[in-house]
C-alpha cells in the first residue's frame, strides 16, 4: 500500500525489526552486519529496498547534522507530495516529515518538530525539557549515484560521525524504545517514563540479548571515551 499510512507503517516495522547500531564501526563490518540494521545509511537503503517491492516512488536522500552532509535518509513521493522518511535515525523519528507543511510529532516521551525555510527543513528533538537542532534537510534533490557513492566510502573518507569510536544500539521493543549509549541503557515508555540502567561494557553483550533478543560475542575494547 503505497500510501502515507503505508509508509507510516513500513516506517514503525524497521524501527521494531532492525535497529539503528554502530557494531560495524566499533568491531568492523563482518562483525556488524551478524545483526540487521546498522547505522543511518544501512537502515535507509533497507527501507527503501522495501518500501520500492511496495510500489513506493522513493531515492536516497542526505542531511546535514551539525553543518556536514553525513546522514542519510529516504524521499518519498506520495499522491504529489515529497516527505522524508527517517528511519535511519538513532531515535525513534516514526512519522515522514512533509515539505510542504511543518509538523510536530510526539512518542515515548519525546517530540520531534520540524520548520521549513529557505528551501530547508529543520527538524528539532525535544526530551523532556531540552530541546535541539536534530539536522537540516535540503528539499533539492540529488543523484542518488552520489550519495551512494559517499556510502561506500563512508569508514575510509576520515569522516567523523557524532558516534564514532561510541556504543550506540537502539531499537523498539515490547512497545518501549529502548537505547544503548555506551554504559547506560535508556528505556522510553509510550507513556513517557524513562528508566536509566548502567550497563558497564563488559555487560554489552548481555544487554543487547536481554533488553533487544540479539546474541553477539563482542571482542574486548579499550575504553576510549569518557
Amino acid at each position: 500500500m503505497n500510501s502515507l499510512d503505508g509508509a507510516i507503517e513500513l516506517i514503525h516495522q524497521k524501527f521494531i525489526e532492525e535497529p539503528f547500531h554502530s557494531l560495524q564501526i566499533l568491531y568492523g563490518e563482518s562483525l556488524g552486519s551478524k545483526i540487521p540494521g546498522g547505522t543511518c545509511s544501512d537502515k535507509t537503503r533497507s527501507f527503501i529496498d522495501e518500501a520500492r517491492k511496495r510500489g513506493f516512488d522513493v531515492s536516497l536522500h542526505s542531511a546535514f547534522i551539525d553543518g556536514r552532509e553525513i546522514h542519510r535518509l529516504a524521499r518519498v513521493n506520495i499522491d504529489g507530495r515529497v516527505f522524508f522518511a527517517d528511519v535511519g535515525n538513532g531515535w525513534p523519528s516514526l512519522y515522514p516529515y512533509p515539505s510542504d507543511e511543518p509538523v510536530i510529532h510526539s512518542c515515548f516521551g519525546m517530540t520531534f518538530r520540524t520548520e521549513i525555510s529557505d528551501n530547508m527543513i529543520s527538524v528539532y528533538h525535544q526530551i523532556e525539557n531540552e530541546e535541539k537542532l536534530q539536522m537540516e534537510i535540503m528539499l533539492t534533490e540529488r543523484p542518488e549515484i552520489e550519495i551512494i557513492n559517499e556510502i561506500k566510502d563512508r569508514f575510509s573518507s576520515g569522516i567523523i560521525y557524532p558516534f564514532t569510536d561510541r556504543m550506540r544500539f537502539s531499537a523498539i521493543v515490547e512497545g518501549e524504545f529502548r537505547f544503548l549509549r555506551d554504559e547506560t541503557l535508556y528505556i522510553y515508555r509510550p507513556n513517557g517514563q524513562k528508566v536509566q540502567v548502567i550497563v558497564a561494557k563488559d555487560q554489552w553483550e548481555i544487554a543487547l540479548e536481554e533488553y533487544f533478543g540479539w546474541k553477539i560475542k563482542l571482542p574486548f575494547l579499550e575504553n576510549n571515551y569518557e
